[in-house]
């Protein structure tokens, strides 16, 4: 027995294998009654279909149409047969003839309900199917086709029954049809049930209405921030790494992970008291490097010694020497380029996910890396060196750091002061410090 499948007759709007009389293909890839002859009736005959060189025991034909309006009409015809050669005309019933309830033998057209556009194919197993429909307009309106769906080898809800009826060999096709008509009536609820794993998939959860599509109630349940800039592709890759930094969460590789999923800029964090030590004299003491001034006593308050009254406190022995970090612990630094900030808000976003995001008994301080190399400030190659161009001329009433980005403008037909590296620096005439 082959597996249960269906297929689609409608292929990028061409209706493969379909011969059309008095309907024609609108630009959107539906069929319809010609122009000028909605009045009158159009049918159509596609075939053959086949899915293995064995007997098929094909099941249903669903057609998605537009709601036929009063004194429209649409009937789908079925026919089967064990070889492929062309099948008789259509049959010419009323559009009020009632269909059979008995399997059609091979070689014989069976007519569908009048008006339904989702019937059985209530044939016995053949090789070969054709279909075929009958549109009949009113004047003013025609039917409407958009697709149509074929199914085979369905497993019918008769498998549930008690092996007794489905050996039943007189009333097997009206107890297979009237379960039919139980099963499609809970279809819907059936395909959300099978469904459901996609809702919980961020690849493939629906992002029809954001801010309040199921991606954003399934961001929900992990408490997960999308960004509203973000585009849907944004939105399913940041919720589907989540779980993957939220097991990172307070460490600085986590940090770094959200400042470049809000920000899109490369954060390097430092922490202070990871490269302090203890100073003492002739053994880590070298001036300007490992030398310190203590922010208070490594052995706390000692009564006496260093006690002050309202500015001491007691600390136990295994606390030793922490006073000494005070200034430093609990603390990081956070630099990110400045010119990786491309939105307007970006420092602010940024001051978010770090407030957001840091543990909570840290703080931190936000150093945004500009074009201002300066010799014992900003120096560090490869991290902060970046050489600029020359600052803007000194306006008043604007934003300037005296001393950073302030110049005075020259004046018309004054040397400049002091020398210019490639262009005036002939060194002891045209150089000077300014």
């Amino acid at each position: 027995m082959s597996d249960p499948g269906f297929r689609h007759l409608n292929l990028e709007n061409t209706w493969p294998h379909f011969t059309l009389t008095g309907l024609v293909r609108r630009g959107d890839g539906s069929l319809t009654l010609a122009l000028g002859a909605y009045g009158e009736t159009g049918t159509f005959v596609a075939g053959p279909f086949a899915v293995s060189e064995q007997p098929t025991r094909w099941h249903r034909l669903k057609a998605c149409a537009d709601p036929l309006p009063a004194g429209v009409h649409a009937r789908l015809f079925t026919y089967t047969s064990h070889t492929d050669d062309p099948p008789p005309p259509l049959p010419n019933l009323p559009p009020d003839t009632p269909d059979g309830e008995a399997l059609v033998p091979a070689g014989q057209w069976r007519a569908g309900p009048p008006d339904s556009l989702d019937i059985l194919v209530l044939h016995e197993p053949a090789r070969y199917l054709w279909i075929g429909g009958l549109l009949q307009g009113e004047g003013t309106s025609s039917p409407v086709l958009h697709q149509m769906r074929l199914e085979h080898h369905h497993e019918t809800w008769l498998r549930y029954l008690p092996a007794l009826y489905q050996r039943s060999q007189n009333g097997g096709a009206f107890l297979e049809r009237s379960l039919a008509l139980f099963e499609s009536l809970l279809e819907d609820e059936e395909t959300l049930i099978e469904d459901l794993p996609r809702l919980f998939n961020p690849w493939a959860a629906p992002n029809d209405n954001p801010p309040r599509s199921w991606l954003d109630w399934l961001a929900g349940w992990l408490a997960f921030e999308l960004d509203e800039a973000w585009g849907e592709a944004q939105r399913r890759q940041g919720l589907a790494e989540a779980f993957a930094i939220y097991s990172r969460r307070g460490t600085v590789d986590g940090l770094r992970d959200f400042i470049a999923l809000y920000t899109g800029a490369r954060a390097r964090i430092e922490e202070p008291v990871r490269c302090a030590s203890l100073w003492s004299l002739g053994e880590t003491s070298v001036l300007g490097f490992d030398t310190m001034l203590a922010p208070a006593h490594a052995q706390g308050a000692v009564v006496g010694s260093t006690a002050t009254l309202d500015q001491s406190h007691l600390i136990r022995d295994e606390e030793y020497g922490a006073p000494l970090f005070e200034g430093i612990a609990h603390r990081f630094c956070v630099q990110v380029y400045a010119a990786e900030l491309k939105t307007p808000r970006g420092v602010d976003k940024l001051r978010e996910v770090l407030d957001r995001e840091k543990p909570a008994h840290t703080t931190y301080h936000l150093c945004l890396i500009e074009p201002r190399m300066r010799v014992g400030f900003q120096a560090r190659v490869g991290v902060d060196a970046i050489v600029g161009g020359p600052p803007p001329d000194l306006i008043l009433d604007e934003p300037r750091h005296l001393g950073l980005d302030t110049v005075l403008p020259e004046s018309p037909g004054r040397p400049p002061v002091g020398g210019t590296m490639g262009q005036d620096a002939r060194v002891g005439r045209r150089t000077s410090l300014t």
